[in-house]
């Protein structure tokens, strides 16, 4: 990935044809589209289509920002609004469903220690916000308006070991999951930050992994890891029995080129951004493929090393292009 991980503008749609771009000198929030998200939403095939709506950008926030957008973590709440991890200012920014800024925090001081990389972000059912600190090898939980509610990881005594905290998720029960990308686990702790299980370690076998770049949860409660080395994803129970895996390394559908995150759609479809093959593919919860979309580029619909991915509840993807500095919106039609 790109080296700022490895240490380990909206469109608005003048007609329902067009859409302008904005400059490529300001960092920005892509989305393709139709004007409706299609009733049959759920309904997945290999003849989905997925197509870009608006972009998103810094100069939503402030008209005359030219600030480097870096977006790393997204994810989408209750009400379909979007939040997303600027790596580049140490921030966490909200967007209505329209791509409409609401409001941003960050860029602070928690428990005496600067946020420093928010990289992937968790919502649990009461709308909190969870994110990985990375480089301060600790989690945060926001309220939805950003209020500082808890951390862990401060040397506080909570069981929590992190060398690089990187994917997040939060199950029924809200319990958290993070992967540590460099010590090849996984940690589930208690809603309170105590640290309840973990499992993993180098390597390619069962339970093990070569650095799990994301933690998922689906409606069940099962885990499931992209493991980015080893080109697979891997399925656990919710305390840590390995279930089943699948994924090999290559360019075909199925295969993969270090998968990075994962989410679900409201039927269970599985999502993953494989990111060096520059695509996203898409799964049944079992692990059967069914479509995938993207190429290499810099261009609406091309990506250069997506990063995280969250769907809304009309089925509404987008896509974290980190390394394109935009965030992109994708909506299925068949």
């Amino acid at each position: 990935m790109w080296n700022c991980t490895q240490t380990k503008c909206e469109f608005f749609l003048c007609c329902a044809v067009s859409v302008v771009l904005m400059s490529l000198s300001c960092s920005t929030i892509i989305v393709f589209a139709q004007n409706h998200v299609p009733s049959s939403f759920g309904h997945i095939s290999p003849d989905t289509k997925f197509d870009f709506k608006r972009e998103v950008s810094s100069q939503t926030e402030n008209p005359n920002s030219t600030q480097i957008f870096q977006p790393e973590g997204i994810i989408v709440d209750s009400n379909d609004n979007l939040y997303v991890n600027d790596i580049q200012s140490n921030e966490i920014k909200k967007y209505d469903m329209n791509g409409n800024f609401i409001l941003k925090w960050g860029n602070q001081t928690i428990k005496g220690i600067p946020i420093n990389h928010p990289h992937s972000s968790e919502i649990d059912k009461q709308g909190n916000i969870y994110i990985t600190d990375q480089n301060n090898k600790r989690v945060i939980k926001f309220s939805p308006n950003g209020t500082f509610i808890t951390s862990w990881g401060e040397n506080d005594n909570s069981g929590a070991n992190f060398v690089h905290p990187h994917g997040i998720a939060v199950d029924s029960q809200n319990n958290v999951f993070v992967s540590d990308r460099d010590l090849d686990t996984i940690q589930k702790f208690s809603p309170n930050g105590t640290l309840v299980a973990s499992w993993g370690s180098g390597g390619p076998g069962n339970d093990q992994f070569e650095m799990p770049w994301d933690v998922a949860v689906d409606s069940g409660d099962n885990v499931f890891v992209p493991d980015y080395g080893n080109n697979r994803i891997q399925v656990f129970s919710n305390n840590g029995t390995f279930l089943r895996d699948w994924g090999t390394e290559g360019k075909g559908p199925g295969e993969f080129n270090h998968p990075a995150v994962i989410a679900f759609d409201k039927v269970a479809n599985l999502y993953v951004t494989d990111s060096d093959n520059q695509r996203i593919q898409i799964f049944s919860k079992n692990g059967t493929y069914i479509t995938g979309f993207g190429q290499m580029g810099e261009g609406p619909g091309e990506f250069s090393k997506p990063e995280s991915i969250t769907i809304d509840s009309n089925g509404r993807v987008y896509v974290a292009d980190t390394t394109n500095n935009n965030v992109q919106l994708f909506i299925p039609s068949n």
